[in-house]
């Protein structure tokens, strides 16, 4: 990186930062997965699913980070996360 001048860099980060991506279709329900994201898990209490920042305040399911693989482990991080939110609150 240090052999690239100021200027190239600044021109690469606008060029990669303006990158389009156009989905160019999908293969349907059948091959559907979860995707990554959501509320970081590390800001929530394991034993409760409460936010650490923000008392009372409760998570569940597919809106936390977590990905499982497919076979219902999605469904089970979702009724277990439920099931251990609903016992604290």
């Amino acid at each position: 990186m240090n052999e690239f001048r100021h200027a190239d860099l600044r021109s690469i980060a606008a060029t990669l930062s303006g990158w389009a991506l156009t989905p160019s279709g999908t293969q349907g329900y059948a091959k559907a997965e979860v995707t990554l994201g959501g509320v970081d898990t590390h800001a929530l209490s394991s034993r409760t699913m409460e936010a650490r920042a923000l008392p009372g305040l409760y998570f569940v399911g597919e809106v936390m980070d977590v990905t499982g693989h497919l076979g219902g482990y999605n469904f089970q991080w979702a009724w277990s996360s439920g099931v251990a939110c609903g016992q604290a609150a």
